[in-house]
């Protein structure tokens, strides 16, 4: 068996091994609740309840009395919010969390525009999650709360309004729809908005308006109303958390459970945690200590094809200019882009976003070879090496591939999001597939270097250029806002898996390998994570 390439890469992967024990074993020792998924009436619906509770013992001497249904935002999942199901769950409610259509493991369609008909449609999801914990939980309906963040805050948050039976409301990250309340202050009954405190000011906005409706002195930090009547209200700002980072704070679980606490009539008692995320944290940690060493130990020793021990390096300055002039150009021609034949909403302009930068970047690296004059330099040498790599690189370059997918994505589905190809999802991640490898492998051979140190400083310049090309063709050019609340995800993807294309280039010198990776990863994400609509 061949040993791994030094004992500093032994103790590595040493180091990953035992972090990721210690972090499994600590999230399955955690958990402490049941579970239950199933697919009602085509709404994936997966339950968490107190250890020992089961359908239909709801009111006995010690099961629980009280019910949550708990529902994500745009492009979330019910695994995005799997923190309120662990925490509710132990603090002894049964908590069912759901995927809207589009999202998830539905297979149902969301209705493309921001309209009446999408509205109906996520609340009938609603009303199957509600009416399955009553028929087979045996809740009363007035003993089911309901929780959203971001567009499931606004689903929410109206639902209750038309349905005064809902006894409690929580909205996370309320939008524009808390300008739309009504002004009486049971309408909806006893309302917890939470906001955070770093969030785009629209929410930060909508949050205090949906106080103001019913109070119109009212200031965060302080409770207003009556339980008993369903006229309390209360908007509580958490500090240094944003749009996503609000679902796993832990400032944000006890103020839910001390609310819900409040409306059911229960005792004051310590509030549950979730506590999965740092041990995930550790997981992905472990993943990241253990990629190299697993290269060195699946690569063949590194070896420079004839083309690449030829191919002269784009210069610093050159690469500058090739990643300006594609960052200005990008917005401007993905305004006459068409993406609507695929049916996965910001998704589809991600993909397209990604393959026309990379055509860009491929048409600089060529107009640069011809204004270099290099008649003795091949084609294949200036843009791709067409000659057949050997067949243990390429069945080493898939399988680092499949541990990057599977080391993120596979945890990411079990605690944190969807990352399952449902449906329609599949054939969209080949084509984006496609999309992300023209990208990715046109960057690595813009960045490429002999010096791997030297990399590092261009392969940040690239991806400073993209994020900031993609920032203006979303404020300026009509690119999907959406796309600004993940740039911390894609931003902490490029550093992290950057430094797995750094170790690759170390090791093979060969931009497609890292590019298949990326590419393999970020088709994928986007793939299972943004919407199918009709």
């Amino acid at each position: 068996m061949k040993r791994f390439a030094s004992p500093r890469a032994n103790r590595a992967a040493g180091a990953a091994l035992v972090l990721a024990v210690v972090a499994l074993v600590a999230l399955l020792t955690e958990s402490k609740v049941s579970r239950q998924f199933g697919i009602v009436d085509g709404v994936p619906i997966e339950v968490f309840a107190p250890e020992g509770s089961a359908p239909n013992d709801a009111g006995g001497a010690q099961s629980p009395r009280e019910a949550v249904v708990v529902v994500h935002g745009f492009s979330g999942s019910r695994q995005l919010m799997y923190g309120f199901g662990f925490a509710l769950a132990r603090s002894g409610y049964v908590v069912a969390l759901l995927d809207f259509a589009g999202h998830g493991a539905s297979l149902d369609r969301l209705p493309g525009e921001f309209d009446e008909a999408r509205y109906q449609k996520l609340a009938a999801n609603l009303t199957v999650a509600i009416e399955y914990l009553q028929r087979d939980w045996g809740f009363a309906r007035d003993r089911i709360a309901i929780l959203g963040h971001s567009m499931g805050a606004s689903v929410v948050t109206r639902y209750a309004v038309e349905h005064p039976d809902v006894p409690a409301t929580v909205a996370l990250s309320l939008g524009e729809f808390g300008a739309r309340l009504p002004a009486q202050a049971d309408r909806p009954r006893n309302l917890l908005i939470l906001v955070g405190a770093a969030e785009f000011s629209g929410f930060i906005n909508g949050s205090t308006n949906g106080l103001r409706a019913a109070y119109p002195a009212g200031v965060a930090g302080q409770t207003y109303g009556d339980f008993a009547r369903g006229s309390a209200r209360r908007l509580v700002t958490i500090p240094a958390v944003e749009h996503i980072t609000i679902l796993f704070s832990p400032q944000t679980y006890p103020e839910i459970a001390q609310w819900l606490g409040a409306v059911f009539g229960r005792p004051p008692h310590a509030p549950a945690v979730d506590g999965r995320m740092g041990w995930v944290a550790l997981l992905y940690l472990a993943a990241a200590i253990g990629f190299c060493p697993l290269a060195r130990l699946l690569l063949p020793r590194a070896q420079s094809s004839p083309a690449a021990a030829q191919r002269r390096p784009v210069s610093g300055l050159m690469a500058l200019l090739i990643a300006l002039a594609v960052g200005i150009l990008t917005p401007l021609v993905m305004t006459r882009v068409p993406i609507d034949w695929m049916p996965l909403t910001v998704g589809n302009y991600a993909g397209a976003f990604f393959l026309v930068a990379g055509a860009g970047i491929w048409a600089g690296i060529a107009l640069r070879a011809v204004f270099m004059r290099r008649r003795d330099a091949q084609p294949a040498r200036l843009l791709i090496q067409i000659q057949l790599p050997p067949r243990r690189l390429i069945l080493a370059a898939v399988a680092l591939a499949a541990y990057a997918l599977v080391t993120f994505g596979l945890t990411a589905h079990l605690t944190w999001t969807s990352f399952a190809l449902v449906g329609e999802r599949l054939w969209m991640a080949l084509v984006l597939f496609v999309f992300m490898l023209v990208y990715f492998w046109a960057d690595e051979t813009l960045i490429w270097r002999p010096s791997a140190r030297a990399r590092l400083g261009v392969y940040a310049l690239s991806k400073v250029t993209l994020l900031a090309s993609l920032v203006v063709g979303i404020l300026w050019f009509g690119g999907p806002f959406f796309l600004l609340i993940l740039l911390p995800v894609m931003l902490v993807l490029f550093v992290w898996h950057g430094l797995y294309a750094h170790c690759l280039h170390r090791l093979t010198g060969r931009p497609w390998v890292a590019a298949t990776l990326n590419a393999a990863v970020f088709a994928w994400m986007i793939a299972a994570t943004f919407p199918v609509v009709s």
